[in-house]
């Protein structure tokens, strides 16, 4: 997992190609609008919502890509450890790209406007959450496909 300042994620290129791709097509944006966009090496969603207690909801943990979250509006919580300290609680979904699983929520940060985190496959994140008041947020998630 990797947690650092929106402005530092190109830094992150030699690790992860398709990122600066990806950031370019978000900058191209003129507004973020809820949708999923495509760019050359993956695709983004923009999300907008609300957070949900820590206590409720799994972890998730994906094989086919690496989870690039960045907040843009707002915050959220979120917590992680390592998919091998988890339990599966829904087997791995090929087609949705993801495994749900149950584990302790101890290891948490809050994720600000301007900051963005990097899960592996390795990496069970469970966002969206919050420990004591509700948080409303507007992010991207950019999947980019895992290098064999």
């Amino acid at each position: 997992m990797v947690i650092d300042k929106t402005e530092n994620i190109l830094f992150y290129t030699p690790m992860i190609p398709a990122l600066r791709a990806g950031m370019e097509a978000v900058k191209a944006m003129q507004k973020l609008e809820p949708g999923k966009y495509k760019f050359d090496g993956g695709f983004f969603n923009v999300q907008m919502g609300d957070t949900r207690p820590m206590d409720e909801g799994t972890f998730e943990a994906h094989r086919r890509y690496i989870d690039v979250q960045i907040m843009a509006e707002g915050c959220e919580e979120l917590a992680w450890a390592d998919v091998a300290d988890l339990k599966t609680v829904v087997p791995y979904d090929k087609d949705k790209d993801a495994e749900r699983l149950l584990g302790d929520t101890g290891n948490h940060i809050r994720v600000d406007k301007g900051m963005f985190y990097i899960a592996f496959p390795h990496d069970g994140h469970k966002p969206v959450s919050h420990t004591d008041e509700p948080h409303s947020f507007t992010k991207i998630i950019m999947k980019i496909p895992v290098m064999s």
